[in-house]
């Protein structure tokens, strides 16, 4: 099935990935839109000129983090190779409560997760060159790895994109998004709203 997918790049890439990488929700970045939460409640007597500040830095930060991974998402998608895996070691990193991605071939189930986490080591060929990558999560088993045409070292299992992917034979990339994603849609939405309002109305207290 995957060799029967092979073509060469460059591939076209559709609106639908910048916009699942706009939207989706990420824990990371919700831990510190948290911290401008109670970092401006704290200082907001005291240093109340620097509550602006404080949302400005959380906001640009986070465009600037989202703006690199949706534009290194673009490249991959546009350059990829679908790699050969060649050897899998996994590694177990402790007990989790986490939502998980894993890959079956091309079909990626998202799903909540309490248990084992692993760390697979994944050694690939694409064309002549050789490289690895690490997953975390679940172990990898069959899912498909795309390394860059331009940098063969570099690499992604198709679990760590946003959205549901398929490459068809012609070099086109059919994305759509996952279930339920809209509701994380909605609380990225949210938190970008409530830095936007904090920025606002820290400034007309000033």
């Amino acid at each position: 099935m995957l060799q029967s997918s092979r073509t060469v790049p460059p591939h076209r890439v559709p609106p639908t990935v910048a916009i699942a990488g706009a939207t989706v929700w990420n824990r990371r970045e919700a831990y510190w839109f948290l911290v401008a939460v109670i970092v401006p409640a704290a200082c907001w007597s005291r240093f109340p000129t620097m509550v602006p500040y404080v949302f400005a830095i959380v906001l640009l930060g986070a465009v600037v983090f989202r703006s690199r991974r949706i534009a290194w998402w673009a490249s991959m998608l546009r350059w990829g190779l679908i790699a050969d895996v060649e050897t899998v070691d996994t590694a177990p990193r402790g007990d989790r409560n986490l939502r998980l991605a894993h890959a079956t071939g091309w079909n990626v189930q998202r799903r909540w997760y309490t248990g084992v986490v692993t760390e697979s080591t994944v050694r690939y060929r694409a064309g002549e060159a050789r490289g690895h990558l690490f997953v975390r999560g679940l172990p990898f088993t069959t899912g498909v790895v795309l390394a860059h045409s331009k940098n063969p070292g570099s690499a992604m299992a198709i679990s760590d994109f946003p959205c549901d992917l398929q490459l068809d034979g012609r070099g086109r990339w059919a994305a759509s998004f996952p279930p339920g994603f809209w509701r994380q849609a909605l609380a990225t939405s949210a938190l970008y709203g409530y830095a936007v309002a904090g920025l606002v109305l820290s400034i007309g207290v000033r």
